[in-house]
């Protein structure tokens, strides 16, 4: 019997042992950090048409005569309507880059700095062009924005103000 004893011992002992020696293991650390989404700043998109007249970039010259009405929106298009209750297309200098700057979400147009709202009076420097669907001219203007925008005159605004 003494073997058999002998043999419990040593299983046992065996046992402490690698209990004594053996490393827990422990559950990882929990992660108390919480995650926070990024919130996105959603810039309001830009449906508007805005037509641009081409000036020289390193001679940005602008028309001298004068061009007056009043701004007006309607389905995502810029107009002048004149004195005589005509809708111009709104066009505007195409350089320096960042002159006319539209805000979607106001309904603003910045011109050189000046912040109109639409329905108010400007007088500027400027000319008025014959647009003409279909035409080398008409083209330029048809690339930039929606054609229903287009009317029969383009009212060339100007950044020069009475």
């Amino acid at each position: 019997m003494e073997d058999k004893d002998e043999r419990i011992f040593f299983i046992l002992a065996s046992l402490v042992v690698v209990g004594c020696t053996t490393t827990p293991v422990a559950a990882p650390p929990e992660n108390t950090e919480v995650i926070k989404p990024v919130q996105k700043v959603v810039e309001p998109v830009q449906k508007t048409s805005i037509f641009y007249y081409y000036l020289d970039p390193v001679h940005p010259t602008q028309a001298a005569s004068i061009v007056r009405g009043n701004f007006v929106w309607r389905d995502h298009c810029l107009y002048l309507i004149g004195s005589d209750r005509k809708f111009y297309t709104a066009a505007f200098p195409e350089f320096p880059k960042g002159i006319v700057n539209w805000d979607e979400a106001t309904k603003t147009l910045n011109l050189n700095g000046r912040v109109f709202n639409m329905g108010d009076y400007i007088s500027t420097n400027g000319s008025y062009k014959r647009y003409a669907p279909n035409t080398v001219g008409g083209a330029e203007y048809e690339k930039q924005g929606d054609k229903k925008c287009l009317t029969p005159s383009i009212a060339k605004i100007g950044t020069f103000f009475d």
